[in-house]
């Protein structure tokens, strides 16, 4: 079932977005309770499932002990189902229960693909947020 539109503007992923495409969104996501310890994103599997978080703490685990703790609303996980390397480069576990939007990469990719300049837009936003993972991840921040 697809959520509301307006649970979209308020996020800061979707600040700029005009009000056809918090819909277009909207319809493709679909709202996930998680429960506190349970693994969403396994380090080094295929990128099949793209996260907004709407409540909860999750810790974001990559090599050699670094991490991260991602629990602003809005937030995104999961980036690697639209940009390389197409697998997951960190293992993120709920600390406590919470909620999560999520879209498959499939449907991610047939939504941006579907508006070239929707997806330039939401591909813009995801590069900007991915290379600041990336730096933690490797330990070049």
């Amino acid at each position: 079932m697809s959520i509301d539109s307006h649970i979209l503007k308020p996020l800061k992923f979707f600040a700029d977005f005009k009000q056809h495409e918090l819909e277009t969104w909207a319809s493709a996501l679909k709202s996930r309770s998680v429960e506190a310890g349970e693994v969403l994103i396994e380090k080094g599997t295929p990128a099949l499932t793209f996260f907004i978080i709407i409540s909860g703490t999750y810790e974001v685990a990559f090599e050699e002990g670094r991490s991260m703790t991602c629990e602003r609303t809005g937030e995104i996980m999961g980036w690697s189902t639209v940009i390389s390397p197409f697998h997951y480069i960190g293992t993120i576990t709920a600390k406590e229960d919470g909620e999560v939007l999520e879209i498959s990469s499939r449907d991610f990719v047939e939504l941006i693909q579907r508006d070239n300049a929707l997806g330039e837009k939401i591909m813009k936003k995801i590069n900007k947020i991915a290379s600041k993972t990336r730096a933690i991840a490797t330990g070049s921040q």
